[in-house]
């Protein structure tokens, strides 16, 4: 796995990922601790109290700003034509709100648990019938499939990054699951005292809402590097904003990278963020 030290080394970045040998690479960037973690807890995904609270909370502005963007680069209301993907989809809280945007959906998480979860969530409501279909593997293997069926026009995969053994593997799995110009949405959480205090502090020692040890703060992943990852793939970066969460009212808000201004930079995406690319 490469190390993050690599990550300070700009100016060489993409040669160095450019010249990675292909054989070296891992099968799979999954983490098994994480997989075994989250499949503990694959019961209560739909809990808006549970575990997955704060998942529920930022659903509605992730959402909001795919569909936005979308509609930027679609230039129409209607969705209905598109393809999507939500990799590391757990029990579907993102896949369901894309597809009824009108997207037709894949979720796909490497916890089987995960999956029976949400197709039995799915199974509630009889207008998402025909828009998703759930499959237990990873961005890896489904990259392995039959050739042109992974072209896809959105590509997200939300609070996820974080928990995977091998980030640059798994960004470059997400691009190669787009089709060329199509969209890439991840959001996770930047590595500074702000995310520590905000993401396991508060949740996990102060109001005991999240299982201590859900987040290894090792793992955080500041936009500049996310970013480095992103663009050492060919992509071009559209769009960065933070997703300010207040684990005392339960409350996200999306916010500019900049929202202070250029005395504070970088002030909105100082915990948790989400990033936009589009596949050239």
């Amino acid at each position: 796995m490469l190390r993050r030290a690599v990550w300070r080394l700009q100016p060489t970045l993409t040669r160095q990922f450019a010249a990675q040998p292909q054989g070296t690479q891992p099968l799979s960037s999954i983490s098994p601790h994480e997989l075994e973690k989250f499949t503990r807890i694959s019961a209560e995904w739909w809990d808006p109290l549970g575990p997955f609270k704060y998942l529920h909370t930022m659903n509605r502005p992730r959402v909001q700003f795919i569909r936005q963007l979308l509609l930027d680069m679609h230039k129409s209301p209607l969705l209905a034509n598109l393809r999507g993907i939500d990799v590391g989809c757990g029990g579907g809280l993102a896949t369901e709100s894309l597809a009824r945007l009108g997207i037709n959906m894949v979720g796909i998480d490497a916890a089987k648990e995960n999956i029976m979860m949400a197709q039995m969530h799915q199974q509630q409501d009889p207008m998402l019938a025909d828009k998703i279909e759930y499959r237990n593997e990873t961005a890896e293997s489904r990259l392995g499939g039959e050739p042109g069926q992974n072209e896809f026009d959105v590509v997200v995969s939300l609070e996820v990054i974080e928990h995977v053994r091998d980030p640059f593997l798994f960004v470059k799995s997400l691009v190669d699951l787009a089709r060329p110009g199509g969209l890439i949405v991840l959001s996770t959480m930047n590595k500074s005292a702000v995310s520590w205090i905000v993401d396991i502090v508060v949740p996990e020692y102060i109001m005991r809402s999240v299982e201590r040890g859900t987040h290894d703060y090792s793992k955080f992943i500041p936009p500049e590097e996310l970013v480095q990852m992103l663009q050492a793939c060919g992509v071009q970066i559209l769009d960065t904003q933070g997703l300010v969460l207040n684990p005392l009212t339960n409350q996200c808000t999306l916010v500019s990278q900049d929202c202070f201004g250029p005395l504070l930079p970088n002030a909105g995406v100082q915990a948790n963020y989400i990033l936009a690319a589009r596949k050239i």
